[in-house]
This record gives structure tokens, sequence and C-alpha cells, in this order.
């Protein structure tokens, strides 16, 4: 059975949050709030393992930004999943390298990493053509859309919001991300990589 197969008629949305912490102004300004009783909000790291843990035949992670504590992150939501393939997309694959292990174990989880980032070489009169959006996507039964990167910030600290999106909405997203992945750059396999570059410290 094809994940598409499992795709219920009948999708469901959630709101999706970290939040600052129990003693910032923001969550005191939520508990004052007459409508916070009767609004559910779901955990970013939740709704990620949610979507890791329905992923069936692949499972991809794409934000433009990672650190150590995101790399750690996105191992926990990878070694979670029955995907077969397992893709993440940045914005510089060379940021990995700046991960310790957790880089390096992250590289031998995925089944491909990509680069989606590209500048005109001498012209800085362009922007160049890069992503800001953040996505975590299983098949296209369920994905989420929102600010959260694969940061320690944005798991422990930022407000990030997003929307959890389970049913056939999920379908559009699966079309942007294939239409990226038809454009992104594959980055190196992970024996071409010289071995002093790999690291051995977390």
């Amino acid at each position: 059975m094809r994940a598409r197969d499992l795709v219920s008629p009948k999708g469901t949305t959630r709101l999706v949050v970290t939040l600052p912490g129990e003693q910032s102004r923001f969550a005191d300004a939520l508990k004052r709030h007459s409508g916070a009783a009767f609004t559910t909000l779901t955990d970013t790291h939740d709704a990620f393992t949610h979507i890791a843990r329905r992923a069936v035949d692949r499972l991809v992670i794409m934000v433009p930004f990672i650190d150590k504590a995101g790399a750690a992150w996105a191992v926990e939501l990878f070694e979670s999943t029955a995907a077969t393939e397992r893709f993440l997309i940045l914005r510089d694959t060379s940021q990995l390298m700046g991960c310790g292990q957790h880089g390096f174990h992250l590289r031998t989880l995925t089944t491909g990493i990509f680069d989606y980032s590209f500048s005109e070489e001498g012209d800085e009169t362009t922007l160049g053509e890069t992503f800001h959006a953040k996505i975590v996507l299983a098949d296209g039964v369920s994905a989420y859309v929102g600010s959260a990167n694969l940061l320690r910030r944005s798991r422990h600290a930022n407000l990030e919001c997003g929307m959890l999106v389970d049913g056939p909405g999920a379908l559009a997203v699966s079309v942007l991300v294939d239409s990226v992945l038809a454009v992104a750059r594959p980055a190196q396999p992970l024996g071409t990589y010289p071995r002093s570059d790999l690291p051995n410290v977390g």
C-alpha cells in the first residue's frame, strides 16, 4: 500500500507553535487572553515527530538553516521514520560541517541531501534564487508549513508558528517540494568528503 492510499478524504489542520517559555511576556499575554482556554496549540516537536512517523515512502525536511542542535533534531526525525526515502534540503549544505557528530550522523541517515541556492557569479545586481520556506513533508499525506528552522532557538526559545496539514491539502505541498527537488543540487556523497573534514566531537 502506497502512502497516497492512506489519505483521508477529510483533511485536518492544526496550529503548530514553539512558545518562548513559561516566563515570557508572550506566555503571560496568552494566559490572559479570553480565548486561550478554547485554543489547541500543537508543539512543533510533536508535529514534526507525527509527520516523520506517518511517512511511508518519503520524508522530506526542507529548511534554509541548521545548527548542531538542529542536526540532532533531524537525526531524531529520520531515526523515527520508516520511509525509504529520507531527504534534507538546505540553503547551503556546507552548514552541516559545523554541526559536529550530529551532522556526520545525519549524512549517514539520509538518502539524499540537497542544496537549493543559486547565485549569478559576478552579477551583484541580482538577488539569486533560494528559499526561506520551512517544510516537513510525509509523502502527500501530512505536512508542516511554517517558520521553524532546524535551530536550537527554533526548538526551545523563539515563538515559531506554522500549520500542520493532514489529508488532501498536503498534496499541494508535495507538488511544491517535488519541483524544488527537480532543480536543487545534490550534496557531495559522504565518501567524497576529506577524512579531515569529518567531525569527531559532538
